[in-house]
């Protein structure tokens, strides 16, 4: 479904919603507020998108952050559950899927599925060689023990060890106990000045899977999944989320070189036909970025939008 037919569909929803809420009643808006440095940083950017979202929603709204030491993406479906806050930005799985609704518009237009390797110094020499992903399958790889991509991972048969230990997951690499540790395009350039000083980053390919970050909400709350629907479709239509991911993330993408890269892709036969991948208006792609540099970035003689 377009993003034009889906925003059709849910202006109707929404209207039929807003008809059972007085005027001058306030959508209250609670999302977890992490203290955690890294994902506080990280966590600007949605909710910058749910701020938008929600002005474009029609209500007027409350937007409250429940301050929380740190969280794990399992526990925090469990949290929209007994709606401790109502809404939340994650990894979208199958399972995640079925206890909550999931607003399908990736927020970070997919790029959480654009994988390029931690490694430890001194092999890239053995990842030159690499062609395809079946390459890939002497390398072993270490992800976050209850990550969505650990699954992604093995079903293409590549070798994938969990740890819950975050920090750890760096020093396995440089220990030698695994050789590859992959983060998304939007995430390593951070990871490797503030984490990862022992390690390099591979520079030659990028390992691609569908894979989105959602806004999820309770099930129960009808009005605020409308709401977020109407609002969301309106800053993809106008081009508001393309800018503001592009302002956001185009410095860390630039240093990674990814037009010289070699892009292997991989299934999630999981997850993917239940995902919008039909309306490329949403994704990351390589010619979608070189098309927003000529569209967003600075120059001399101002902007060339």
């Amino acid at each position: 479904m377009s993003v034009y037919v889906y925003l059709t569909v849910i202006g109707f929803l929404f209207l039929m919603l807003s008809e059972n809420m007085s005027a001058s009643e306030v959508l209250n808006v609670r999302y977890p507020a992490v203290q955690d440095p890294y994902y506080s940083e990280r966590d600007t950017y949605f909710v910058k998108l749910l701020e938008m979202a929600l002005s474009e929603s029609g209500f007027e709204y409350e937007l409250q952050g429940v301050k929380y030491p740190s969280y794990s993406e399992n526990r925090s479906v469990l949290l929209l559950k007994n709606k401790s806050y109502d809404v939340h930005w994650l990894n979208t799985t199958a399972g995640r899927e079925a206890e909550a609704d999931a607003i399908k518009i990736p927020l970070y237009k997919g790029v959480i599925g654009w994988r390029v390797f931690f490694i430890k110094n001194g092999m890239q020499h053995k990842f030159d060689k690499v062609s395809r992903v079946e390459d890939l399958q002497k390398f072993a790889f270490i992800q976050g023990h209850d990550w969505a991509d650990i699954d992604i991972l093995k079903n293409s048969n590549l070798r994938v060890e969990g740890s819950s230990n975050w920090l750890g997951l760096f020093k396995m690499v440089d220990m030698g106990r695994a050789d590859v540790f992959p983060r998304s395009i939007v995430e390593i350039m951070e990871e490797k000045k503030n984490y990862a000083d022992g390690l390099i980053i591979e520079n030659k390919l990028i390992l691609q899977y569908p894979s989105a970050y959602y806004f999820f909400v309770n099930k129960q709350n009808e009005t605020l999944k409308a709401a977020l629907k109407k609002g969301l479709s309106v800053i993809v239509n106008d081009g508001r989320l393309d800018r503001l991911f592009f302002e956001a993330f185009h410095t860390k993408i630039s240093e990674l070189n990814i037009e010289n890269r070699k892009v292997l892709n991989i299934d999630r036969p999981s997850l993917q036909n239940a995902m919008p991948l039909e309306d490329g208006k949403l994704w990351f792609s390589i010619e979608w970025y070189q098309q927003a540099k000529e569209k967003y970035i600075v120059t001399p003689e101002g902007p060339r939008e």
